[in-house]
């Protein structure tokens, strides 16, 4: 199974972006970005269910199966098998939910997030 990325269009420039710092708390998870240099923005979650961040370098396999097209930004993640994963873990409990699997892809790292709440991004 081949996992499909659908890049979320927001209107920010994130090319050559770093995460500048990553705060989770009670459910609630903020990433904040440089980009260019100068430019910052804020990718918030009001709830999340799990995250996982990946230096991009050890995604070899992700970079090979999406043929070199995964570039910055943030996207959701069709058949995702991270959802597929965590969905089996919690044994059906959220089978009443609406889960989405998205993926921040910043020049250095990829952060994988399941949200039942779509990001807030914004400028800083």
């Amino acid at each position: 199974m081949t996992e499909k990325l659908i890049k979320i269009d927001c209107n920010c420039s994130f090319h050559s972006s770093q995460i500048e710092h990553i705060r989770y708390a009670s459910g609630t998870l903020e990433l904040v970005l440089t980009s260019e240099g100068t430019d910052k923005f804020k990718v918030m979650f009001d709830w999340i269910h799990s995250f996982r961040l990946t230096d991009e370098g050890d995604l070899l396999k992700m970079q090979e199966e999406q043929n070199g097209e995964m570039k910055t930004g943030v996207y959701i993640v069709e058949k995702s098998i991270y959802l597929e994963w965590f969905t089996n873990q919690s044994a059906g409990i959220h089978d009443s939910e609406f889960i989405t699997h998205y993926l921040i892809v910043t020049s250095d790292e990829v952060v994988d997030v399941l949200s039942s709440v779509s990001p807030l991004i914004s400028v800083c």
